[in-house]
């Protein structure tokens, strides 16, 4: 039986992210001495959702984060300092209030920032118990991270991107290459009986079960792979 295409993605170039083409890492600086901080210029990524701003520190280290809503070239913006609450600071979480807008959000002390990083997304801090501080993510669920965890204060830019339609399938599929996804998917029962274990318009392929042995060769674990249970609950 044929592989499927769902099932041969990681083992071929098509499905690969285009890692080359990136401007740089996105990542806060490791150094933790307060400081001031100048942005420099954007950048565009082809396969990020919001702009890239660079910013200089004044102990010459430079790097690059998404860029929030009302930055601009020249602006200065503080890290790790205790001044008002402003747009664009590279704060620690244990030291914001609750109610602040965050994105860049660090899930371990200096990793850098690995929360909430799309574009025209942010994170609201809810409470702070203790060390912990609770986080409001986009999708509605709530997550709790130590307050030494930095993140930056804002909006991330480009939130207007999922208004505008791509009026047609080419501008989608250059968007969808050019980040290495898995696009158009194809339904299972409109394939082919050999492409698909689910494919063929023979009245005989529409009964068969939908479960799959973890035991199963590639071109059949599809479907329920080794489900606990079946049927209605």
């Amino acid at each position: 039986m044929k592989v499927p295409r769902s099932r041969r993605r990681g083992k071929s170039k098509i499905f690969q992210m285009n890692k080359f083409r990136a401007v740089g890492r996105a990542r806060m600086i490791r150094a933790l001495e307060p400081m001031n901080a100048r942005i420099v210029r954007f950048l565009h990524d082809s396969y990020r959702t919001a702009p890239l701003m660079e910013v200089k520190f004044e102990n010459g280290e430079s790097t690059y984060l998404p860029a929030f809503v009302g930055a601009y070239v020249g602006k200065n913006v503080s890290y790790l300092k205790d001044d008002p609450v402003e747009d664009g600071q590279m704060r620690q979480l244990g030291g914001l209030p609750p109610g602040t807008d965050v994105y860049n959000i660090e899930l371990k002390p200096r990793d850098g920032g690995k929360l909430v990083r799309a574009g025209g997304t942010s994170a609201k801090i809810v409470e702070k118990t203790g060390n912990l501080v609770t986080l409001s993510l986009p999708s509605g669920s709530m997550i709790k991270i130590e307050g030494e965890c930095r993140a930056v204060v804002g909006r991330i830019a480009n939130g207007g991107r999922v208004e505008k339609p791509f009026y047609k399938a080419g501008n989608m599929y250059h968007l969808i290459r050019a980040r290495g996804r898995y696009w158009p998917m194809t339904a299972a029962v409109a394939m082919n009986a050999y492409e698909h274990k689910f494919g063929g318009k023979r009245r005989s392929t529409q009964h068969k079960a939908k479960t799959s042995s973890r035991r199963d060769p590639p071109g059949a674990k599809v479907g329920a792979i080794s489900p606990r249970r079946t049927g209605q609950r």
